[in-house]
């Protein structure tokens, strides 16, 4: 009984040492409501210019998609693919910035935007930064671009992305940066990720090389790791995606950030 117990205990201490956030720091969100990839709908598309700046005059933050086009520019878009957003098989990695501006969102005038564009629309406006970049690319190079674009923004900007080698590089190379592990039930969900990964992403396991600042979940997902990380460590916390009234107003209850849609017609 009492090996048993010891096992327990250093079992235990093993899932706490993963699960570790960063020491919290004495920051916080500047709001609480971020629209999810700018606040669109009702003919304004997602991660659009015109999302963005609708979001700003009404006062809300930003959560937005960054990744690397072909020829390594930084584009405000969230696929992998122009498929659904702009009718076109081609993957965004396959593709040079000059190729993509012929591209129409979701058949409006809107084009897929520069990040550094962006930037200049929002002006100040509290953002948080999802790199998109899978564990096969090289954190280093679009870390480097990204934090390259955000030195001379002058209002709250933080970084967050589901690949904890992303949130490495900042940890050793930016600390200064705000960064945010995302993450959500992956075994519930599948995502097509392998046992070993959803285990290991679902639990936070991978904040072991991340040490995040601040953990942003599913809304509607929880797991052990999440639980016993938000239970013992009280780190920053933003829930994504969150619809709907009555949901955003419970979430804005027990999150420091609420990345939202608006339910639209």
């Amino acid at each position: 009984m009492a090996a048993a117990v010891v096992i327990l205990i250093i079992l235990f201490a093993v899932i706490l040492y993963l699960i570790k956030p960063n020491k919290r720091r004495a920051v916080k969100f500047p709001c609480v409501l971020f629209a999810h990839r700018g606040l669109h709908g009702k003919g304004i598309p997602e991660n659009s210019v015109a999302a963005f700046r609708n979001a700003k005059e009404k006062g809300y933050g930003v959560e937005l998609d960054v990744r690397f086009t072909k020829d390594k520019k930084l584009i405000v878009f969230h696929d992998d693919d122009l498929k659904r957003m702009c009718g076109d098989e081609r993957k965004v990695r396959d593709a040079d910035y000059a190729d993509l501006e012929s591209c129409r969102l979701c058949g409006t005038d809107e084009r897929i935007p520069l990040f550094s564009d962006v930037l200049k629309v929002l002006d100040g406006a509290p953002v948080i930064c999802e790199i998109k970049a899978g564990t096969d690319e090289p954190a280093a190079e679009i870390c480097e671009a990204v934090c390259s674009e955000i030195k001379n923004y002058t209002g709250f900007i933080c970084i967050e992305s589901f690949n904890p080698f992303i949130l490495r590089w900042l940890r050793k190379n930016r600390p200064d940066i705000i960064r945010g592990q995302l993450s959500m039930n992956f075994i519930k969900n599948g995502e097509g990720l392998g046992f070993l990964q959803s285990f290991l992403m679902t639990n936070l396991f991978v904040n072991v090389f991340s040490r995040p600042d601040f953990i942003a979940y599913r809304f509607t997902d929880n797991s052990f790791g999440y639980s016993i990380c938000r239970g013992i460590f009280k780190p920053l916390l933003a829930a994504w995606t969150v619809k709907g009234g009555q949901d955003r107003r419970k979430a804005e209850t027990l999150f420091d950030a609420v990345i939202f849609e608006e339910e639209t017609e």
